[in-house]
């Protein structure tokens, strides 16, 4: 009997990726802009639309694993549909192989390795990041079978990491040192002496792929979730309710590993106390999302969010490789101009607005003609 292909998508796992990619696209640069123009360019918000400098968590920390987070989300539901079709364990190994490997030279091409072509070209990315640590969770996940086996290997992932971020310091490293510091953990030596010239920054990468523990954590994290929401055997609601139980049990796990274990959360080290607090944010973000949107039917609000989510790989390259800017400058510059003549602080406003909504437009087109870009 020919087995016939089972497709699910869940509005709010496109919208959710969409928030996601707002901030990437430019609304982190937006919101910022929009707090100075009133006059608050050092309140809390404006601070929360960038990184921190090492350790702790900002807003803007959030969105790489949430974005890896959606990915593992979304792996149950694509493994079943290879399964229903027929796919061999091999063609789904093979399927695992072909997206690490081409999200790990997008990476790199993301990066810049024909721009400068020389040898010290970069080999970390973000993308390159998301392609392994999906592909060794996805594996880990199509073989054990039982959730309880899959929640065991992450907690011994989070645990393991932690000991060796714990413990183990840069050789030379002074006794007593803070094993996290950048100069000191064991990771970012790593870095700087098997990839030498190959890393963003001197001491480390922030996308170090000696960090693959706590990647591979949080896309199994993501997968977790995602069975809770494939699954038949709860009602839509009480799968909101298992989200937010999760969210509550990561929340208590991370509190164990700050204040008990003395972790750190460092996100350029993937620490485990990191993992676990970009994963309640992701978990509690979901059942929020899938709630308003699957569970109550309230979409319409979404459906901005879902046009970028639908093609969150197409406008994170093409940002990169287009000079979007210049194309507002073409056909809104005298607009903007005209608005900078009432108010300095308000021109920038509504040249990084507009640079949004042609973003949108073009992946409104795209959503119209059916064109996205799966990887």
């Amino acid at each position: 009997m020919e087995k016939k292909e089972i497709k699910v998508r869940l509005m709010s796992i496109d919208a959710l990726r969409g928030f996601d990619m707002f901030f990437i696209i430019g609304g982190a640069g937006l919101i910022a802009l929009i707090c100075r123009a009133f006059g608050c360019g050092d309140c809390e918000i404006v601070k929360q639309m960038s990184h921190v400098p090492w350790d702790g968590l900002r807003h803007h920390d959030t969105i790489f694993p949430l974005f890896l987070f959606l990915a593992g989300v979304s792996w149950p539901f694509s493994l079943s549909s290879q399964e229903a079709n027929g796919c061999a364990s091999f063609q789904i190994h093979m399927k695992i192989l072909k997206r690490a490997v081409i999200l790990f030279v997008l990476g790199m091409l993301y990066s810049g390795v024909f721009r400068e072509f020389k040898p010290e070209f970069r080999i970390p990315s973000v993308l390159g990041f998301i392609g392994l640590s999906w592909a060794i969770g996805a594996v880990i996940f199509y073989h054990v079978k039982k959730t309880s086996l899959r929640a065991i290997i992450t907690a011994a992932l989070l645990f393991g990491y932690w000991g060796v971020l714990r413990f183990a310091t840069a050789p030379g490293a002074p006794q007593g040192c803070d094993t996290y510091a950048v100069e000191y953990n064991i990771v970012s030596w790593l870095d700087r002496t098997l990839m030498a010239k190959h890393i963003y920054r001197p001491l480390y990468d922030p996308e170090s792929l000696f960090a693959l523990a706590g990647g591979v954590a949080m896309a199994l994290l993501g997968m977790l979730a995602g069975s809770v929401l494939k699954s038949e055997q709860f009602k839509p609601a009480k799968k909101t309710l298992v989200l937010l139980s999760g969210f509550g049990g990561l929340l208590v796990l991370d509190a164990l590993f700050i204040f008990v274990m003395g972790d750190k959360i460092v996100k350029s080290l993937w620490s485990s106390s990191f993992v676990l607090s970009a994963a309640a944010y992701s978990t509690a973000m979901l059942a929020i999302f899938y709630h308003i949107i699957d569970v109550w039917g309230l979409k319409k609000w979404a459906f901005p969010f879902m046009v970028i989510g639908m093609n969150s790989i197409t406008i994170y390259l093409m940002v990169r490789f287009i000079r979007f800017g210049g194309i507002t400058e073409y056909f809104f510059g005298g607009f903007i101009k005209e608005i900078g003549e009432v108010s300095a602080l308000w021109a920038p406003v509504a040249e990084s607005a507009i640079n949004i909504v042609v973003l949108w437009v073009i992946l409104y087109f795209f959503y119209r003609k059916k064109i996205f870009l799966k990887v």
